[in-house]
């Protein structure tokens, strides 16, 4: 029964798909890592990938990998905080309708903007240096075709994979020459 609800309520199609995508950008990343002669698997290791990933395409400003983890965590501090205090206020609001029958809300506007704000701020720096960070990868891997990096800014990890197959047909080509 538990193992019933456990895959209605996990195993939607939303999470399948979501695995699948977080997959097929693992086995990129790692065969990009290939490509750059760094071993595959230091791309799975969490902040050293990213590192890595910064080091071979931004060369002079590989520090900006921490301004993506700063973003991050600021972002996710945000929603955590504003998630939390809506849903504390919620409860509250609820339970003194019950024993009031008086609607009264406890909640500070002010710093659920500040929070929503410094979360969209934050996502979309964040959401456009991965981006650039993609495109890099392309260029990092004499792919300079503007189509190719147009792709990969709108779907990375499609843009990525093409990426790495005419980086190496390109290999083999002169490999064969």
């Amino acid at each position: 029964m538990i193992l019933d609800l456990a895959i209605k309520f996990l195993v939607t199609p939303e999470n399948v798909l979501g695995l699948v995508w977080s997959v097929v950008t693992m086995i990129c990343m790692c065969l990009i890592f290939q490509a750059w002669q760094e071993k595959w698997w230091k791309s799975l290791i969490p902040f050293y990938g990213t590192y890595l990933i910064y080091k071979n395409t931004w060369k002079q400003w590989k520090w900006l990998f921490l301004v993506e983890i700063i973003l991050d965590a600021i972002g996710a501090k945000c929603i955590s905080f504003s998630k939390k205090h809506l849903i504390e206020n919620a409860l509250y609001s609820i339970q003194n309708y019950i024993e009031t029958k008086q609607l009264d809300m406890d909640v500070q506007i002010g710093q659920l903007i500040m929070c929503v704000v410094l979360f969209v701020v934050s996502t979309a720096i964040v959401f456009v240096l991965k981006r650039v960070t993609y495109v890099k990868v392309c260029s990092s891997l004499a792919m300079h075709h503007i189509l190719l990096k147009i792709g990969t800014f709108i779907l990375p990890e499609i843009g990525l994979l093409i990426t790495y197959i005419c980086f190496s047909r390109k290999n083999k080509v002169e490999k064969a020459e």
